[in-house]
């Protein structure tokens, strides 16, 4: 073991040691996977109640998918605007759910 990797090993900062940093740096990403899950089936759940939605999504998705020869691609993924405002819950179906009292 080198001099660098024994002194990267032993680095303490601010009373935090590697064993801390760690454990921070894992509740920071497992906060950031339990975001995205509860939004995923969060949309997923809503989608299934309303299929018109769900419909005018799959359409969007289908057109996307056939101009880019069947492949997902990040260009492909910008053009889906009714799906990231479904995702981001900007869609009608959540203003509809909004004015009935359901969050």
């Amino acid at each position: 073991m080198s001099n660098v990797t024994v002194h990267i090993l032993c680095f303490n900062v601010s009373g935090l040691s590697m064993n801390s940093l760690a454990a921070q740096a894992f509740v920071f990403f497992v906060g950031g996977f339990e975001t995205s899950s509860s939004t995923m089936t969060f949309c997923l759940y809503e989608l299934s109640l309303h299929q018109d939605i769900q419909d005018r999504v799959r359409e969007e998705i289908d057109v996307v998918l056939q101009k880019h020869d069947g492949k997902l691609t990040y260009e492909g993924i910008l053009e889906m605007e009714y799906l990231d405002k479904v995702v981001l819950g900007k869609a009608d179906f959540l203003k509809i759910l909004r004015k009935q009292g359901i969050h």
